[in-house]
């Protein structure tokens, strides 16, 4: 049974009908692959609904992140009210997660994770940096850890913020379908 109700009390931009999807899509996965995590809205809704476990990259680095909780480039470190203060909202939201192992955080780039997670993953999930650069790099890097029939999928496809993030996925993965600004493919 689908309940998105925990993640939509997760502070984030993933909107209802993108948790559904992710439920959906995590109940038929055994080995979750989040590449970017942030305060854990979408981590939640793949944790409750995978009858396996979500290995989680990011780096969780407050560097640009406001103490309000919005990204913001020239905010300086020496604003924010504590060192830390994302991983611990990340580790609030998702603490019976955590100390059940049902998600496993693997601190560091994108890119360092793929040398902690071996091919055998059913659904990679990419929702980043999102630039140009970034998801093409990100989509090069973790497309060969997915198996064969795995769910592909990424986050703010389409959305005009972030038009990299479209173009990358045009260019390298091809057609998809979209759910809102969710980007998917089986592979």
């Amino acid at each position: 049974m689908i309940d998105i109700s925990k993640a939509l009390t997760t502070p984030g931009w993933m909107e209802p009908d993108e948790l559904e999807y992710l439920a959906h899509a995590a109940s038929k996965s055994q080995r979750i692959v989040e590449i970017g995590s942030w305060r854990g809205r979408s981590t939640r809704v793949l944790a409750d609904h995978t009858p396996g476990v979500v290995y989680c990259v990011d780096t969780w680095d407050d560097a640009g992140i406001g103490i309000d909780g919005w990204w913001n480039s020239q905010d300086s470190p020496a604003l924010h009210m504590e060192t830390g203060w994302l991983w611990k909202q990340f580790y609030a939201n998702l603490q019976d997660a955590l100390l059940t192992f049902k998600v496993i955080p693997l601190t560091g780039t994108s890119i360092e994770g793929t040398t902690r997670i071996d091919k055998c993953c059913d659904m990679i999930f990419i929702d980043a940096s999102h630039d140009y650069e970034s998801v093409k790099q990100d989509i090069l890097a973790w497309r060969p850890l997915l198996t064969e029939g795995g769910i592909f999928c990424g986050h703010d496809y389409g959305y005009d913020l972030y038009p990299g993030v479209k173009q990358a996925v045009d260019e390298l993965v091809g057609k998809v379908r979209v759910i809102n600004t969710i980007w998917t493919t089986e592979l």
